[in-house]
Parts: structure tokens; C-alpha cells; sequence
């Protein structure tokens, strides 16, 4: 089972984000949060404090933008109420203007073995336009301290910036790769209500075309595999045996539980050992004040008020398998598309052994290929 944690609070709303994340909260709305999150991990663990704990990660949110003592605060709390004795990858998200050398210490005290990075870009004109706190000296600087704590550092990057060109991309790569064990490269993606969406409506902003951004992720593809870094997902990239063994389990579907406002979890048992009869998806709020509430109101996990709560058919499970998996390079068991995959889409996939995956231009083109061949 992986646990997720999420801390919602930033210094400032980055203009491309709509993630559950909520800047200017004074320490009385922190305090409050963070004492609805350690009940709720205190119900969890009364519920599932008994199941095997692989994977633990703290997101958000920045929580590196809390005080070191809360973080570690947090830690003891999972401890008391879970077996973390067998945790394989333990991370923490950070941006680079809040991380200090005096948190990293605390982190790796704390038995946090792994942290991910926020830089998504090395141009400062990029970083100025979305709004982001740091500059491209700042992120150098926090990345190479972060190698001093921790031997498994990750970074975010975005493409598809206002200031991006291939060469940019490719000298980002040059510069990041080999300081890292781990990268995550995304593609901007414009989110109804967002600042950035406005004003590249207006016209205020001038983003690279769908087809340049296709050809910038291609160079840095590329540019990853020439320096150690394979692609193992979609928008992940990774030396041998650094791979984010927490999100491979979301692709894989683990059971995990999501703590905090807004995460997700995803449960097959009923308390970590005897099989639920239908597996269930469900999430909490994402409103601070509702989760708040919702926590304090209970005396137990499952009495907790839930939002988007699933309970998954056999063709439900059948559709993330294939989904999730072909968003691997591992790909999935043959067996589980045989007959779904047309003659004009094998081009797409490869095989080896029992399994099949998506090629390079197959995951470039995935969305496409999903709608065809998952069961209606």
C-alpha cells in the first residue's frame, strides 16, 4: 500500500496551475489544516495501520514552504501510526526559493529519502511569465544542494513555455540531467480558469503551436536518452533504478490512501488485508474549510465525507489497466488487448515477450489510440 500527503499551501498561484493549492493562508489556517491531517491519519491508520507501507509522498502545494518542524512533525506522526519500516522511496516536493540547506537536514533526519524539485524551466523569461518565485541560477543552486542530503533528486520541467525553442529545451536537458537521477517533462497544458489561459486569450501571451511543442519533447526525449535518462512513462524519465517507485504504483494500481484535501485513494481491502468486495475509488474535498470540517465532524475513515466516490466494475478496472499501464514503457500483459487493437493502429505498439507497449509516436499519439481500442 503507498500513502499519499497533501499540503495545499503556496507563497503565490502559479499562472498555469489549477491544481488544489492555496496561496496567502495565515499560520492559523496551517495550524488548523495540519491538525484535521493528523486526525485523519490517525482514522486511517485505526482502518489500515496494519497493511504493508511501500511508498510515502508528501505533495502539494509547496511543503517546503513550511516551517522544517512541521514537515518533521508529519513524519513523526506517519511513524506512530504506521509501519514505515519497509519503505522503499519516501518524497517530498519542493520549490527551489523555499528549500534551504536547513530543511534538507531535517528531511533526511526525518527518514525522507527522496525530493522532487519544482523548476519547470532554466530561462528566466520563462519563469517571470508563469509566475513562477525563482530564477534559473536559484534552481542550479537548490538542485546541487539537494545532491548533498539526498542521492535520489528529481526536477520538474515544462515545455511549451512562451520563451521555448528547441535549442532552449535542449541546453535545459544539457544543464539539469546530469544532476539528477530523475525528471519529469511535461507539456504545458492551458486549464480553464487559470491567469495564463486569459491572457493567451486576449492575446497578451504567444505560446509555442501544438506541433512545435511536439517537436521541443522530442529533442528532450532524445536529449534525456543521450545522457542516462530512459523514458519509463509518458512524461518520465529516469536512470536505471531511479524510477518513482510511488507513481509506478499509480500506474500499476497499487492501493494506496490519499490524505489531506483533495488527494485521492484507491482501496481493494478493507483493512489492508481482507478484499473489499468491489474495489473503490473516492476523494476528499478540495475546500480547506470543508475538509477541515469534514475531519473534525467524524470519528472514523469511513465516516468522512467523500467526493467522487466510485465503486469500479469489472470494465472499469479492465479500462485503467490498459490506460495506465500503456502509459509505462512496460506496457501490459498482451492478453488484456487482444482483439481491441486495429490493423492501421499496430504501428503504434511494440511487443516483447507477453506484453505490449506503446512506441515513441504511439504515446505522442496515445489519447487518440485509448478512445479506439478501450471497451465501451
Amino acid at each position: 500500500m503507498e500513502l499519499y500527503i497533501h499540503l495545499p499551501f503556496c507563497k503565490a498561484k502559479c499562472q498555469y496551475c489549477d491544481f488544489n493549492s492555496y496561496a496567502g493562508c495565515d499560520d492559523a489556517t496551517v495550524f488548523t489544516y495540519l491538525a484535521a491531517l493528523n486526525r485523519e491519519i490517525a482514522f486511517a491508520s485505526k482502518q489500515y495501520g496494519e497493511a504493508r507501507i511501500d511508498t510515502v509522498y508528501i505533495g502539494g502545494g509547496t511543503p517546503s514552504m513550511l516551517d522544517s518542524k512541521r514537515i518533521t512533525s508529519l513524519c513523526r506522526a506517519l511513524n506512530e501510526h504506521f509501519d514505515l519500516s519497509g519503505v522503499k522511496e519516501f518524497s517530498i516536493e519542493a520549490n527551489p526559493e523555499s528549500i534551504t540547506e536547513e530543511k534538507l537536514a531535517a528531511y533526511s533526519e526525518a527518514g525522507i529519502n527522496r525530493i522532487s524539485l519544482g523548476v519547470q524551466s532554466l530561462d528566466d523569461r520563462n519563469l517571470k511569465s508563469v509566475g513562477r518565485l525563482h530564477d534559473s541560477e536559484t534552481a542550479i543552486e537548490k538542485i546541487e544542494l539537494a545532491g548533498r542530503y539526498f542521492d535520489n533528486v528529481s526536477a520538474d520541467v515544462i515545455i511549451g513555455l512562451p520563451y521555448d525553442s528547441i535549442e532552449l529545451v535542449k541546453r535545459e536537458i544539457s544543464e539539469l540531467a546530469p544532476r539528477l537521477k530523475h525528471m519529469s517533462v511535461y507539456q504545458l497544458t492551458l486549464e480553464e480558469g487559470t491567469p495564463l489561459k486569459k491572457r493567451v486569450d486576449e492575446g497578451r501571451v504567444l505560446l509555442p503551436d501544438s506541433d512545435e511543442t511536439a517537436d521541443m519533447t522530442d529533442a528532450a526525449v532524445a536529449a534525456l536518452r543521450e545522457r542516462g535518462l530512459e523514458r519509463y512513462e509518458v512524461s518520465n524519465f529516469a536512470r536505471r533504478g531511479f524510477e518513482s517507485k510511488h507513481n509506478m504504483g499509480y500506474w500499476t494500481r497499487e492501493e494506496y490512501i490519499g490524505l489531506g484535501a483533495g488527494s485521492h485513494s484507491l482501496l481493494k481491502t478493507s483493512d489492508g488485508s481482507k478484499p473489499l468486495a468491489k474495489e473503490i475509488r473516492f476523494a476528499n474535498p478540495k475546500d480547506l474549510n470543508a475538509y477541515i470540517g469534514g475531519v473534525n465532524c467524524v470519528d472514523s475513515f469511513d465516516a468522512i465525507p467523500r467526493v467522487e466516490m466510485s465503486v469500479l466494475s469489472e470494465k472499469d478496472i479492465l479500462n485503467e489497466q490498459i490506460m495506465l499501464g500503456l502509459r509505462t514503457s512496460r506496457g501490459v500483459d498482451a492478453k488484456l488487448t487482444q482483439g481491441m487493437i486495429p490493423k492501421e493502429l499496430e504501428r503504434f505498439f511494440k511487443r516483447e515477450g507477453d506484453r505490449i507497449a506503446l512506441t515513441d509516436r504511439g504515446i505522442e499519439v496515445m489519447n487518440g489510440i485509448l478512445v479506439r481500442i478501450l471497451p465501451l
